[in-house]
């Protein structure tokens, strides 16, 4: 490059701007009517930018009342307003930036205008990502769209590191060569003062509203802003000092702007990728973690996996709860694990795996959780268990209803499975016995009253009993080939349940003496009001 010459992108600054190297700018001083007519041109250039940016101000206010106001309902249509503020104002700044530096021949203000004109391009970049990314998910993208903002938000990145390559290599060439004069004057420190403001505005209205929308997109576009900020005053710093005497300030204000854009560039571009690998945000693991294991009925949470898609994350897990729930109250537990975590993570999307756990179980308990693994057996009940003394080991007895349909083959066999699986689970039985019955059936019936005779008869027969105080609704049923007999008995409040127990079986007992047809007999206690 011969002496006098200037980096490239610069070439055409001689025609606005005296040079060594060009002959006709050893003639002397240009004609007043030429500089006039510069200055006119200068003039109305720079003021129609102001006024664009004064616009972008005034939308820049409307834009944050609609955010304030629109709350949920607008949330796609918020995305792309402010998609399109940040076109409008990177368009404003990326001219009013071109046309000064070249009036003013300052590198630090024609990078600047670089980098405001890959902000346009990574605003156009943006505007469309959160499109695409507001579409709902369909049957070829089950998690919807948004990692489109992610890939937006990554070549963002890359934009912003060429911008620093051209940035750093204009500066070496001018340190270098130092043949370009700066004009620092009103209208250098003006742009970059509307740069400033400009910038300032349109960042903390991107920052809002990627906080809101929860959108990396508009978060990485908020970050260009940032960067433009802090780089405008940059270059600002670099033109005090070509004013004050300094002109090689300019070159390395230029290269404070690089640096500043390098490392926004390489941070947004790692948080990209870690987005696009899924990797799930410092401490939001451990922090879902120990809320979901403080909900009520949760014995433990694990397995718990994080990802984020555009504005969109993305929660599942393994909660182990006892598994003597029911499925209701299992359903009500995943119900409150995904309303906690929803209020940690809001808008999130949560997956809950309910495993059932042994949690601080009796042998009882263990035996109907072990029983409900058989679906031939529909229930378990009169579960008994005593405890060796001499062994310290345990005999465990218990009724199992089966499907009436089994033959009584099967029903043995499982029967022995079913001893198999309890000493299996519970390595401290020593023994166990199994009584067989059919499950309960819905039959046709209906009632079949009683002789008065033969209801006092009763009455007489059940008052016998010292502790049952009164007889009421004494009633005969006719169900299918036999009847049931039911009744309700008064007995003291003051009495113990095995107490009332034992007296309701008397009855039961006195009843099937008295009606030997009973298939079945229930007895219903209540307490005497009034008693003295």
């Amino acid at each position: 490059m011969a002496r006098g010459e200037v980096g490239p992108g610069l070439q055409d600054q001689r025609h606005l701007r005296g040079d060594p190297a060009d002959p006709a700018a050893r003639r002397g001083p240009e004609p007043a009517r030429v500089h006039a007519k510069r200055t006119q041109v200068r003039a109305g250039a720079l003021r129609r930018a102001f006024l664009r940016g004064r616009k972008i101000m005034e939308g820049a206010e409307e834009m944050g009342r609609e955010i304030r106001a629109s709350g949920g309902r607008a949330r796609a249509r918020g995305k792309k307003a402010l998609a399109a503020l940040s076109v409008l104002a990177g368009f404003t700044l990326a001219s009013t930036k071109f046309v000064v530096g070249l009036l003013t021949g300052s590198l630090g203000i024609l990078s600047e205008a670089l980098h405001s004109l890959f902000d346009l391009g990574a605003a156009l970049i943006t505007f469309f990502s959160v499109r695409i990314s507001s579409r709902p998910a369909d049957e070829d993208h089950l998690y919807g769209h948004g990692k489109v903002e992610n890939i937006s938000a990554l070549v963002q990145a890359f934009l912003l590191l060429a911008t620093c390559g051209w940035v750093v290599q204009e500066a070496v060439i001018r340190l270098a060569r130092r043949t370009v004069e700066v004009d620092a004057g009103f209208w250098a420190f003006g742009v970059m003062g509307l740069s400033v403001v400009v910038s300032l505005v349109v960042s903390r209205l991107l920052n809002a509203g990627a906080r809101r929308y929860e959108s990396q997109a508009l978060e990485a576009d908020a970050l260009h802003y940032s960067s433009d900020v802090l780089s405008s005053l940059v270059v600002i710093a670099g033109l005090v000092g070509t004013r004050f005497g300094y002109p090689f300030l300019d070159p390395v204000a230029a290269l404070g702007v690089s640096l500043l854009v390098a490392v926004a560039s390489v941070r947004l571009g790692v948080r990209a990728i870690h987005d696009l690998l899924d990797r799930a945000p410092r401490g939001l693991v451990d922090e879902i973690r120990d809320r979901v294991e403080r909900v009520e009925g949760v014995a433990s949470a694990d397995s718990v996996r994080v990802r984020r898609s555009g504005s969109s994350t993305f929660v599942d897990m393994v909660v182990r709860a006892s598994r003597l729930l029911s499925i209701d109250e299992g359903d009500r537990i995943s119900d409150r694990v995904e309303a906690e975590v929803k209020r940690l993570v809001p808008d999130s999307d949560v997956m809950v795996h309910l495993h059932p756990a042994a949690t601080n179980e009796t042998i009882r308990d263990a035996a109907c959780a072990v029983s409900r693994r058989f679906a031939d057996i529909q229930d378990v009940h009169n579960v008994s268990a005593y405890r060796n003394e001499d062994t310290g080991r345990y005999f465990l007895s218990l009724h199992a209803k089966i499907a009436p349909d089994l033959s009584f083959e099967e029903a043995h066999r499982l029967m022995d499975d079913l001893e198999k699986a309890l000493k299996e689970e519970i390595p401290e039985l020593a023994e166990v016995e199994t009584h067989m019955e059919t499950a309960d059936r819905i039959t046709d019936g209906c009632p079949a009253a009683l002789g008065k005779e033969e209801a006092e008869a009763l009455r007489g027969r059940i008052l016998e009993d010292p502790l049952v105080l009164d007889v009421s609704e004494v009633k005969r049923h006719r169900v299918g080939s036999g009847v049931l007999i039911s009744c309700r008995i008064g007995v003291s409040g003051k009495l113990s349940m095995d107490e009332v127990h034992a007296v309701a079986t008397r009855v039961e007992e006195k009843i099937r003496e008295r009606v030997p047809s009973a298939v079945e007999v229930v007895v219903h206690a209540e307490p005497v009001k009034g008693e003295s």
